[in-house]
């Protein structure tokens, strides 16, 4: 089957413009930078992706999965005009984003990584001088140091975040429609939208625009794995725009390895698997789709968790209530990719334990020093976040509205082996996120893997999407219900309230994930 990616003509201007930066000034150190118009940034985000949900969810009511004719109700073909029109609407406010940023990608320019050294631009030459075959190209070096490279890579990540979330919006929002015969007689019927629709879909046979932007994708990987190598923390802001990067089709082909028409051909499969055109296409949002470019939606909060400003002392009181390898799960239903992902929890970490904890089981030894300082700091949650598997503080983790642990009761289990799961969680600290979201490969781990991994002994209930074995956060929780169950849940937040209740049959309640049940479940703790 055809498969016609339309890329914007953001690349065109993002990654084609010319011109050259002036010399930066030195500044003090800094790593941390937050550039004034993010807040707006991440109303525009919303609202895009706003867009593209109530786009996609009309696709699939009207079963747009193929070339065949579709009857339209007067009212319907309105709204596939509006469709287009709101596309280029959203488009021309990012649109700008991406354009401020084109210098950097220019094909004459090059992004170089200059830790330590300073941020600045130079005009630099390759070739021969003497033969007079040579030619010039503008060097910037970035410094993630200093505060000027770090204003330049934030902004760098806004422009990069806009052109893949542009990009991504006219393949699930717009393209579905294109692509019928039915409904492109009715984006032609607004001959100047159809015409700014068809500009942008012919900028994508440009190949240079696409090399530059895997060359973009590529530099900002770059800049956050030696970020990850030196220890050095990305405040929340920058971090979030890199999951949203991250969380494009673009970058998850570049991540398997393709670019130029290889990219073009991975993004069409992966496509073709995980939405209306998949053999599993009964519902849109496949798991593979929500845990890749679908839970870019989830990086835009409309508040803060029901936790997130817990009491100091219920906190204390939490720590010390906690065991080295307990299992944590939570709930964020104020992200719109909770609603994406199938089941009721949405994320999995596992709690390492404090100095005390890992002292007694004779484990602290063990731990290499930089394990050990981060959790003398507080640091004691191991989790698969997008920049990488990090180690955090209870307190970044309750940005949530429900809080589950989960805890080994086996009886055969001793120190040694939670000794041994407990390496197996510090190994994970700085590994890349599986953006394949495949269980059995080792170099990289998504979220709910890291229990997978941790308790490797255990036979763990998979899900098979897109040919590769997946296990969900629901798939961690489901070991803690039944009478043969492993875990036992040991505590229980819900909408932000401890649930002390039967918290196994709460647990099942929940895991059902209906209306139905979730009623059951509010009479059952008189909620």
């Amino acid at each position: 089957m055809r498969f016609s990616i339309v890329v914007l003509g953001v690349l065109c201007v993002f990654l084609g413009a010319c011109s050259t930066f002036k010399f930066s000034q030195r500044t003090p150190a800094s790593v941390k930078y937050v550039d004034p118009e993010y807040q707006q940034f991440q109303y525009l985000i919303s609202e895009a992706l706003s867009f593209r949900a109530e786009a996609l969810k009309f696709a699939q009511a009207k079963k747009l999965d193929g070339p065949q004719s579709v009857s339209l109700t007067r009212d319907e073909g309105e709204y596939v005009r509006k469709v287009g029109a709101r596309y280029l609407e959203i488009r021309k406010k990012l649109l700008e984003y991406a354009i401020r940023e084109a210098k950097s990608f220019e094909l004459n320019n090059q992004a170089v990584l200059n830790p330590y050294k300073g941020t600045e631009t130079k005009t630099e030459f390759k070739g021969d001088k003497a033969a007079m075959t040579y030619y010039t190209y503008t060097a910037n070096y970035i410094d993630p140091t200093d505060a000027e490279g770090a204003k330049r890579l934030f902004k760098m990540q806004m422009g990069l975040t806009a052109a893949l979330l542009l990009m991504d919006n006219y393949l699930v929002a717009i393209q579905p429609y294109n692509e019928n015969a039915s409904l492109r007689y009715v984006l032609n019927y607004d001959t100047d939208q159809y015409r700014a629709l068809q500009e942008i879909a012919d900028s994508y046979s440009y190949p240079a625009y696409r090399d530059q932007l895997t060359a973009a994708i590529r530099f900002v990987d770059q800049v956050m794995a030696w970020r990850r190598s030196q220890g050095i923390n990305t405040s929340d802001e920058e971090s979030r725009l890199y999951e949203m990067t991250q969380s494009s089709l673009w970058y998850l082909a570049v991540r398997n390895g393709k670019n130029n028409s290889g990219a073009y051909d991975t993004i069409a499969n992966l496509w073709n698997r995980l939405t209306l055109r998949g053999k599993r296409g009964a519902r849109v949002v496949t798991y593979g789709v929500s845990m890749g470019f679908g839970n870019l939606v989830g990086l835009v909060e409309t508040r803060k968790g029901y936790l997130y400003n817990m009491d100091t002392a219920e906190k204390e009181a939490l720590i010390r209530d906690l065991k080295p390898l307990d299992v944590l799960l939570e709930k964020t239903p104020f992200r719109l990719t909770d609603k994406m992902i199938p089941g009721h929890y949405g994320h999995v970490a596992i709690w390492l334990g404090t100095e005390e904890q890992l002292k007694e089981i004779h484990a602290w030894d063990q731990l290499p020093k930089a394990i050990q300082d981060k959790v003398r700091s507080g640091h004691r949650i191991v989790e698969a976040l997008r920049p990488g598997v990090q180690i955090n503080t209870l307190e970044h983790f309750l940005n949530i509205d429900d809080f589950l642990v989960l805890r080994d009761t086996r009886p055969e289990v001793t120190d040694a082996y939670r000794r041994h799961a407990i390496m197996q969680a510090a190994a994970q600290v700085g590994k890349e996120y599986d953006f394949n979201f495949d269980v059995h490969t080792h170099e990289r781990i998504v979220c709910s893997e890291i229990a997978y991994v941790v308790f490797s002994d255990i036979k763990w209930p998979l899900s098979e999407t897109v040919r590769r074995y997946t296990i969900s956060p629901d798939n961690v929780a489901q070991m803690a219900v039944g009478s043969n169950r492993i875990f036992e849940p040991v505590m229980m937040y819900y909408d932000g309230k401890r649930i002390y209740k039967d918290l196994p049959h709460s647990l099942t309640l929940l895991l059902k994930a209906d209306d139905a049940a979730y009623a059951e479940f509010a009479k059952f703790q008189n909620l």
